[in-house]
């Protein structure tokens, strides 16, 4: 290994933890699909798909950019998140069990997307080992 290809921190794959995160969130959207109120489940999951789909991009462009880059991303996704929640809330119409519905799809999605978000950090900021 040459000295300038050492010096180069190595980051993972966006991509396999952006695969990870899409599939999450298809197997909450065929979960959604099997509850007893759909619509808002649905809704909830969908919700929390998008802002997933804007979250770890987010992530992935300020994990370069040390500590305060991370930050940054973890803030812009929770910003997406709050958006989210809100409005796919207010387009379900979901009210009573429906919206207890939504806030449970939504928030075990956004739950698995955030364990996704972290591994990536995680593995962003280890150092290689040497003779690796």
């Amino acid at each position: 290994m040459t000295q300038a290809a050492a010096s180069v921190p190595t980051r993972p794959a966006l991509v396999s933890y952006a695969l990870a995160s899409a599939s999450l969130c298809a197997l909450a959207l065929l979960a959604a699909a099997q509850a007893t109120q759909m619509r808002a489940a649905l809704f909830g999951a969908g919700a929390a798909a998008a802002s997933a789909a804007c979250a770890l991009p987010a992530l992935a462009l300020g994990v370069p950019k040390g500590t305060s880059g991370v930050l940054a991303g973890f803030v812009a996704g929770f910003f997406a998140r709050m958006l989210a929640v809100a409005t796919g809330l207010l387009l379900s119409g979901a009210r009573g069990d429906g919206a207890v519905a939504y806030a449970t799809a939504f928030f075990l999605l956004y739950a698995l997307t955030q364990a996704v978000e972290v591994a990536y950090v995680r593995a962003s900021s280890r150092k290689p080992r040497a003779g690796a």
